[in-house]
């Protein structure tokens, strides 16, 4: 598992909600009445719970499509970060949620960013979770096939240490190259290799 997710991974577990406040709690459950409550008495869109995360990000890693949707149309900024510097387009992507994933980029995310702690785009999400359909939109969406993290590993390297396959074999249909065994290993890199 990559240690880069493990905020993300906090959330789905319900880890961080002890931390959460009013807003954050109802962006997870996904409780839109309580959300647009909530910013009917001025409750502020971007503050960050106490791990650092703000609403629009737990809504996306949810799956609460309905949140996500309220939120933006509320004013929250499509492009505002957790402590670690990614949005809402990396979180849904991390979910597997290609319907929020849709709305982020109709409504202007940025797929190719990367301006974060950890040099990640929205594809090295996808990939690291195995989520197909979100990699093919992306892909769609002229998304960088082959960005490198912080530690120079391409989407098609986070998608074959988690033996997610079907994403490498649609990543390297789409062009992208098997990274050296000198970075990856031999095991991967032979895994790669064979899938061209």
């Amino acid at each position: 598992m990559n240690v880069l997710w493990i905020s993300f991974i906090c959330f789905g577990l319900g880890i961080s909600a002890a931390f959460a406040g009013p807003l954050h709690d109802a962006a997870r459950e996904g409780n839109v009445e309580r959300v647009k409550q909530l910013a009917d008495q001025g409750a502020d869109l971007a503050e960050l719970d106490d791990t650092g995360e703000p609403a629009l990000l737990i809504a996306a890693l949810s799956g609460k499509a309905d949140v996500v949707t309220l939120l933006l149309d509320r004013g929250c900024d499509i492009e505002i970060r957790n402590k670690g510097g990614l949005t809402a387009l990396h979180a849904a992507a991390y979910g597997g949620h290609v319907d929020i994933v849709e709305l982020l980029v109709a409504r202007g995310a940025a797929v190719n960013d990367h301006e974060n702690f950890y040099h990640m785009t929205p594809l090295h999400a996808a990939a690291e979770e195995g989520h197909a359909d979100v990699i093919a939109f992306l892909l769609a969406q002229k998304a960088e096939i082959e960005p490198k993290e912080r530690n120079g590993y391409t989407p098609v390297t986070q998608a074959g240490w988690r033996s997610h396959w079907d994403a490498v074999t649609l990543l390297l249909k789409a062009g992208a190259a098997c990274q050296g065994a000198d970075l990856t290993g031999q095991w991967l890199y032979d895994e790669c290799t064979k899938r061209k």
